[in-house]
This record gives C-alpha cells, sequence and structure tokens, in this order.
C-alpha cells in the first residue's frame, strides 16, 4: 500500500489548498509589484516634495538672505543635497547655474509656472528624487531645489522586497486557512456521512485505510450491492410478468364467461319479453281459426292480436338500437334548444298533462358533442320515467350546465326516488321497476349506450331539491364555430 493511500481525505484537502493558496500568492506579489515599487516611489517623492515646501514657506523675504538660509538648510538635511537656483529662467546666470547643478530646464520651467516641481526616479537620474520650490519677492526669484544624493536606484528597495514577502506569506497563510475553512464546510461535512455508509458496506477495513480508500471500497461495495438487487429486481420483474399473462388469461376466460351469461339473460329476458305477446297472438289466432267467436269478439281478438304485435314490434326495434348505437362524428347541438323542444313535445301527453316542468339553463349557450335527435332520445326517456315513477302527478326539474370542459345535463324529480340497491342495476337490459306489459327495460340502457358512444356517462343520484331521484347526463362541451 503506497503512502499516497494512506494520506486522510482533511491532509490532501490541506496540501491541495496550500498549494493553491501559496502559487495565487506568487502570482498576485509579481503582479502587484510594480504597484508596491511605483507607490514607493511616489510616497518617498511626496515626502521629499513636503519637506521642499516647508522650507519655502521658512525661507526669508529678503533675497540677500536665501543662500544663508539654503546653506543652513544643508546642516538639518544630511543626505540631501540643497541647492539655489538665482536668475530668472532664460538668463545666463540661470542657465549656468542649472547646467552645473544638473538641473533639467523643464523642471525649472514647471517649478517656476506652478510654484513647484517633483523629479521622480528614472533611468537616467540613477534613483535621484529632485524636489523644486519658487522662491519670490518684490524685485527677485529664484529656485530652491533639494536632492537625494545617495544615487541608489530606488526602483528596487530594500524595503519593498521585504514588504512583498511579508505581503506574500501573510497571503498565503489567509489563503491556506480561509480555503480550508470554505472547504471543511463545504466539503469535508458533506462528505461525513458518505464515508460513514461506506463504513457500514466495509466494516473490517474501514478503520486500516484512509478516507479515499474507504470511499473507493465503499462505493465498489455499493456498486455491487446494487448489481445484486438489479438482477433480483429483473427476476421479480420475469415472475411479476408471467403473474401478469396468467391473470389475463385467467381475465379472458372471466370475460368469456360473463359474455356467456350476458347472452343468456339477455335471451332470457327477450324469450320473457317477447314470450307474452306471442302467447296472445296464438291463443287467439286459433280461436279466430275455429270460427266459434261472434263478430264482436272477432273484432276484439284482432284488436288485441294488433297490440300484442305492435309490442313484439317495439321489443325488435329497441333491441337493434340497442345492439347497433351509432355515433355521429362532429355533429354538435344546443342544449337548451333540445330541452325546450323535448318540453313541448311531451307536454300533450297524457302522463306529463299534471306534471310541472322547470327548465333552468345556463345562459350564454350550451353546445355539446351528440347529435340533437340522440340527446333528445335520452331526455323523453329520462322525463317519461320521472313521470311514470310520479305517478303522472309532480314536478320536474331539467337542469343544464357547463364545468371544466363538459355539458352536465340532469333531470329531477319528487317521485319516490331509486333504492340504493337497485342503483347498480336499472342500466342493464330488460331490467324495469314497471309492472310486466308496461315496459321493456330497454330505455335507460339504450340512453346510457347514446351518451356512452360520445365519451360521457349517465348516473343516478338523490335529488338536490326535491325528494326523488336524479339523474346526470355529462356530455363534452363543444365550441361552435363564428360566422
Amino acid at each position: 500500500m503506497s503512502v499516497w493511500s494512506r494520506i486522510g481525505l482533511r491532509t490532501r484537502l490541506l496540501l491541495s489548498v496550500g498549494a493553491g493558496a501559496i502559487v495565487v500568492a506568487f502570482i498576485v506579489g509579481i503582479l502587484s509589484r510594480p504597484m508596491l515599487v511605483e507607490r514607493a516611489i511616489r510616497s518617498k517623492g511626496a515626502s521629499l516634495l513636503a519637506v521642499a515646501r516647508v522650507a519655502g514657506k521658512m525661507a526669508p523675504q529678503d533675497p540677500s538672505s536665501w543662500k544663508e538660509f539654503a546653506y543652513k538648510l544643508q546642516e538639518t538635511l544630511p543626505g540631501h543635497q540643497v541647492f539655489l537656483l538665482e536668475g530668472e529662467l532664460d538668463s545666463e546666470e540661470f542657465l549656468a547655474n542649472s547646467a552645473r547643478l544638473g538641473v533639467n530646464r523643464e523642471s525649472a520651467l514647471g517649478a517656476f509656472g506652478f510654484g513647484e516641481h517633483l523629479s521622480t526616479p528614472s533611468p537616467a537620474s540613477k534613483g535621484v528624487y529632485e524636489a523644486l520650490v519658487l522662491l519670490k519677492s518684490p524685485d527677485k526669484r529664484a529656485l530652491l531645489g533639494i536632492r537625494t544624493n545617495d544615487g541608489s536606484d530606488t526602483s528596487s528597495p530594500e524595503t519593498i522586497w521585504h514588504l512583498w514577502l511579508l505581503a506574500l506569506f501573510l497571503g498565503s497563510t489567509m489563503g491556506i486557512l480561509l480555503g480550508y475553512f470554505f472547504a471543511y464546510f463545504l466539503l469535508i461535512r458533506q462528505l461525513a456521512e458518505p464515508l460513514r455508509v461506506c463504513a457500514k458496506f466495509v466494516p473490517s477495513r474501514g478503520k486500516a485505510r484512509g478516507d479515499m480508500a474507504l470511499l473507493v471500497d465503499g462505493i465498489r461495495a455499493i456498486e455491487k450491492a446494487e448489481k445484486q438487487e438489479r438482477a433480483r429486481a429483473e427476476r421479480l420483474s420475469l415472475e411479476l410478468k408471467r403473474m401478469r399473462e396468467d391473470l389475463k388469461g385467467a381475465q379472458a376466460t372471466l370475460l368469456r364467461a360473463e359474455k356467456l351469461a350476458s347472452v343468456g339473460e339477455l335471451a332470457a329476458g327477450i324469450a320473457h319479453e317477447i314470450g307474452n305477446p306471442i302467447g296472445v297472438i296464438m291463443g287467439l289466432s286459433e280461436l279466430l281459426a275455429e270460427g266459434q267467436v261472434d263478430a264482436k269478439s272477432a273484432s276484439s281478438f284482432a284488436r288485441q292480436i294488433s297490440e300484442a304485435a305492435e309490442r313484439v314490434h317495439t321489443i325488435i326495434k329497441d333491441l337493434l338500437a340497442f345492439a347497433r348505437p351509432k355515433r355521429d362524428e362532429g355533429v354538435l347541438c344546443d342544449v337548451g334548444e333540445v330541452i325546450s323542444a323535448t318540453v313541448d313535445l311531451l307536454r300533450p301527453q297524457k302522463r306529463m298533462r299534471d306534471v310541472e316542468v322547470i327548465q333552468d339553463v345556463e345562459k350564454g349557450g350550451l353546445y355539446a358533442e351528440i347529435r340533437a335527435s340522440q340527446l333528445q332520445q335520452v331526455l323523453v326517456n329520462l322525463m317519461l320515467n320521472s313521470a311514470d315513477a310520479m305517478e303522472g302527478k309532480g314536478r320536474i326539474i331539467v337542469r343544464a350546465r357547463k364545468r371544466e370542459g363538459s355539458v352536465f345535463v340532469e333531470v329531477e324529480d319528487d317521485g319516490p326516488g331509486v333504492p340504493l340497491h337497485l342503483r347498480e342495476k336499472i342500466f342493464d337490459p330488460f331490467f324495469t321497476t314497471k309492472p310486466v306489459g308496461e315496459g321493456t327495460g330497454l330505455g335507460l340502457t339504450i340512453s346510457a349506450q347514446i351518451i356512452g358512444i360520445y365519451g360521457g356517462d349517465i348516473t343516478v343520484h338523490d335529488a338536490v331539491e326535491l325528494k326523488g331521484a336524479l339523474f346526470r347526463v355529462r356530455l363534452w362541451e363543444a365550441m361552435r364555430e363564428s360566422g
């Protein structure tokens, strides 16, 4: 095992942060050194200029005393050269003295123009600072100059190197401490929980190896466990698939059995409903065939035979409508108009004469995806059923509302209502609560099929305002094309 693998996460992090901080500190130090040198040069020049300003303020007003003042100033400023340039800028005396003392004409011109001038070191001046101030009297002007005379290269002073090294050390130290501080909270503390989890997967080697080795071993152990779980999940998936296939087979068997039972129930219902009128037809036909009845009885028998045949015809017609409901694509109807037309259609009916019908249709137009005649057929069945349940006396409320993309049509009556144990059966074929011979038991079944082929449904509930039953029809809302 290598030494590097034994090094913990904190040590690696400290080494990484320290190396990065030192590199950054060196780069910043190298980039900032010219600024430090320039600042040091400006600081030293500003100090020299300040001394020169004070000396200019302290100079006597008498021009004859300026040389003596310059001499005494020289004694108080060791390490500096103090000089006096008398005369005007372009005079021979001034030019000769400035050439002897090495004063630049541009520097002298600046001092005469602005009252002072500072010359900072350059390659030509060999690290010499020079400050010039203007001395004035009513009849004479002169320049008082103070110059550093050590001749050292102040562009790289020893003190600047010391400051730079100190800043480098402090920057590196602060970078290491701050980097480790933030890394601890952002990385080490976040890895503490994964390391504890990995230690649970590899407990025997958790203490003998470093953090990184433990993390690697833990990840490998988790990966191995994940592969095992994946294999187990695949096996369970295959088992579930086989169980689903078996369930589908059982479901298909049950569906076939249910279809056969439904066909048998339907056949029994048809036999029962058709059997009675056919028996009437056969019995009366035999009596007529024997010729032993009088004319009045024969007329009565013929009328009964016609009524029985008409009942058989009605049952067959309802069966055809039940077996082959047809949907018209792209149709829509005005629900309010259909409700109004249905009420007008049923008003002359004998069993509707003593029934009060209240229409409660939402304003603004309601359009549903269904053919108007088919919706009217559904409403006729529902309203006639309500009238029969009330025995031809009472109130019916027909409502229409739209909500969340659907149109709801409700038919509510104040009859006896539908018992809970019958609500799941009333939509079955040939189920009826009416006396024998007064209903086929297909009205609600056909209505449910018509609504179903348009994506809607019919449900039965307790009445909201009245005391009877409430049938709710849900249809998809249709958008009427403008123009």
